[in-house]
């Protein structure tokens, strides 16, 4: 069961820190950019990290969420009926944070990530971390927000795991490169990373489906958006155990009803229900067919139990 949708991220070349009302014209530009997505039939806008202050010779400004950045952007998710991923330096009862803002398609909050790890440069200007890794419903899947230096901490990415995120807009001030793939693989969630020079959109198994350096657009005066169409049904699954139970799923309902695709190097296979009106948590679900979240899980708790004196073959 397709359950599709395109995601847009933004890459887009900043104005000079002295050009005058500099947060306005970039709004402006920010806007043009999400008309483009827009004609791309996008569902989601994602830009980068501190995206309205992002080249400023002082890019640590904050605003409150009613605030000039929000106020434009929601107006222009409603405009074009998208979700939108604006990261900002905010300000939230008198604590600053660097801060990610999801807006809906009616533009409103839906919810704001705060940074959970920033710098020390940030954490010497008086930037407050976040403690929480949200996940929110959208009408095409679950999606988390994550910032830059995040992406070196197991932990944020286990929680996005927990909260069962099916993507993570990333936004950054590098490209993460490797570090994108293995908290796909080890977490099973799509990741859209958005860079002041680079977009990039990594699937399930840690695959990249497309890396667009903005020197393109640069040299080509093209449009800094990349647009990736992806499926949230999808899942990742370690092949341990799973053979077999496949193996009934495919004899009771016929060799097309689902999509695997086997990764034997890394013992990985992505699947997905190709059978009308079933989801393949349904199949999952039906056929105890176990994902690589749960594998993963599942051998860390047994771990526990075995060093307590505890675990026996029944406990597993």
């Amino acid at each position: 069961m397709d359950r599709e949708a395109t995601i847009s991220l933004v890459s887009f070349p900043t104005l000079s820190s002295d050009e005058p009302d500099r947060l306005n014209k970039t709004l402006t530009k920010m806007g043009q950019y999400i008309d483009h997505a827009a004609e791309l039939k996008s569902d989601m806008v994602a830009f980068p990290e501190i995206c309205n202050y992002l080249g400023d010779k002082d890019p640590w400004q904050f605003e409150p969420l009613d605030g000039p950045t929000v106020t434009a952007m929601s107006q222009k998710a409603k405009e074009h009926n998208l979700y939108l991923v604006c990261p900002l330096g905010t300000i939230e009862n008198g604590n600053r944070y660097n801060s990610s803002v999801l807006l809906n398609r009616d533009g409103q909050i839906v919810g704001v990530y705060h940074k959970n790890f920033p710098t020390h440069g940030e954490l010497d200007i008086g930037i407050v971390p976040g403690t929480e890794t949200p996940v929110f419903e959208t009408d095409f899947g679950r999606v988390g927000l994550s910032i830059c230096f995040d992406i070196n901490y197991w932990e944020v990415g286990a929680q996005l795991c927990q909260n069962e995120a099916e993507l993570v807009i990333w936004s950054s001030m590098w490209q993460g490169q490797r570090m994108l793939t293995k908290w796909a693989i080890e977490f099973g969630f799509y990741i859209g990373a958005t860079y002041s020079r680079q977009s990039t959109f990594v699937d399930i198994a840690g695959r990249e489906i497309v890396a667009v350096n903005r020197n393109i657009s640069d040299a080509t005066g093209s449009s800094p958006v990349t647009s990736a169409k992806l499926d949230f049904d999808r899942r990742l699954l370690h092949h341990d155990e799973n053979i077999s139970r496949l193996q009934k799923l495919y004899q009771k309902y016929g060799s097309t009803a689902a999509y695997c695709e086997w990764l034997p190097q890394e013992c990985l296979i992505v699947f997905a229900s190709q059978l009308p009106n079933v989801s393949s948590d349904d199949l999952i679900e039906e056929f105890n067919i176990e994902s690589m979240r749960d594998y993963l899980a599942r051998v860390r708790r047994d771990r526990q139990l075995a060093l307590n004196g505890e675990y026996s073959a029944k406990s597993s």
